[in-house]
């Protein structure tokens, strides 16, 4: 497991890497084509469409990776899919009725209304190659998809950035229309290697209805895990949009997507080649304990050597590398470090309980955690405190993932004792 983990894990953070690196140094521009304004608005518009996409395929795309045959992963796919165009389709509509209507959510234009649709169709079934390519144990294309995912977002929105002041219109949907082109470059990319280089989908007449039974527990506990995981995750932007400045989710949803990112390239691989190598142990019945303790220790050396170097310089390295307008961004760096840091453990292993059919316990801890960030921001906005409330948040948040965290190692503690006693 060790050599394959490694190889694999290599892969796809070579990938991840390289998109990010491209990213990154995207933003030396991008930082200085839009403004803090620019950046709030767009992280709004972010968190709504993520809280949606998580709807678009009601988590039956993570059941690919465990499905019995690899016919019943392709009819996964297709019920993924056929849910995915459903609510992409019924997204398209509200939001003409909003844009022609003249209604609007967190002060959101008309314009971006309309991209919401777009990108949660795109980022759907881009999902859904991911995990027909990840049950093949085919991470190549992953690496591959996602440089194509990122370097097409990159250089569109730079594009857009440039026309700004031509075009006034580029500062509201120049980022969000970039990151819907990315999203389409990738499904593109990934469906042509799926479906027709590798034949990892091979649609059927099979009736759905059986199947969407069989594995319910995705959309009964892991989907609405997710929905209040996302929500939990954006409600700062969602909420905070309303009784605070832009400038102030702008320095904010810079530091956010800068820990972010970092935590999601990592938790992302490894979760991808995890879940599919602890799956086939679980189903060979082998212990588990060594090799996930041993990977919960590299990976938590790791972050307690960076970790503090990136609390200590994270101020002046953002003033440096993006210009005096960002002055601020390294408190809201330094209040979700810890966080962060619990983070790429906790989701790096956040399939256990697809594993074990343990979503129901997952989506309880997720609902509490939900409440608990509510009310450190509900603190916060009544004390007319943006920062008071993004500390709060970020406490609450940091001890949630720690609860969550021990969770899922004490379900493969529970597993391996119940190996050895033969259960």
């Amino acid at each position: 497991m060790a050599t394959r983990f490694i190889k694999n894990s290599g892969t796809l953070l070579t990938g991840n890497i390289i998109a990010q690196g491209l990213a990154f140094a995207a933003y030396t521009v991008l930082l200085r084509l839009f403004t803090p304004d620019d950046f709030g608005l767009c992280n709004v518009f972010f968190s709504y469409t993520e809280v949606l996409i998580i709807l678009s395929t009601c988590k039956y795309e993570m059941a690919i990776v465990i499905a019995d045959t690899d016919r019943e992963a392709s009819d996964l796919a297709r019920l993924s899919f056929r849910i995915n165009t459903l609510l992409s389709l019924l997204l398209a509509a509200v939001a003409a009725t909003m844009a022609l209507t003249g209604l609007t959510v967190s002060k959101l234009p008309p314009a971006l209304l309309l991209l919401i649709p777009l990108l949660v169709y795109f980022t759907g079934t881009y999902r859904v190659y991911v995990f027909l390519c990840n049950r093949h144990k085919d991470y190549n294309p992953l690496a591959a998809g996602e440089v194509v995912s990122v370097g097409a977002a990159t250089a569109t929105r730079i594009f857009f950035g440039l026309l700004a002041p031509v075009v006034n219109l580029f500062h509201t949907v120049g980022l969000p229309l970039g990151s819907v082109l990315g999203k389409m470059g990738g499904h593109l990319y990934l469906r042509h290697i799926a479906c027709h280089k590798r034949g990892f989908y091979q649609p059927t007449q099979t009736p759905l209805r059986p199947l969407a039974r069989k594995y319910i527990n995705f959309a009964c506990y892991v989907m609405p895990r997710e929905l209040v995981s996302s929500f939990s995750s954006n409600l700062p932007l969602m909420w905070l949009s309303i009784h605070f400045d832009k400038p102030l989710l702008g320095l904010f949803s810079l530091a956010l997507t800068f820990t972010q990112r970092p935590v999601g390239v990592l938790a992302n691989t490894f979760e991808k080649v995890l879940y599919q190598n602890i799956a086939a142990k679980v189903q060979q019945r082998l212990a588990l304990r060594r090799d996930v303790r041993r990977f919960v220790l590299l990976l938590g050396g790791g972050i307690l050597v960076g970790g503090p170097l990136i609390f200590l310089y994270a101020e002046p390295l953002f003033v440096l590398l993006f210009g005096s307008q960002w002055v601020g961004t390294g408190y809201y760096v330094r209040c979700l470090m810890p966080w962060m840091s619990l983070l790429v453990v906790c989701n790096s292993l956040s399939f256990i309980g697809n594993i074990f059919s343990t979503q129901r316990v997952d989506f309880i801890l997720q609902v509490i955690q939900l409440l608990l960030r509510a009310a450190a921001l509900f603190v916060g906005i009544r004390l007319a405190d943006f920062e008071l409330a993004i500390l709060l948040f970020a406490a609450v948040s940091a001890a949630s993932a720690a609860v969550q965290l021990g969770w899922y190692l004490f379900q493969i503690y529970r597993y391996d004792r119940r190996l050895l006693r033969g259960i």
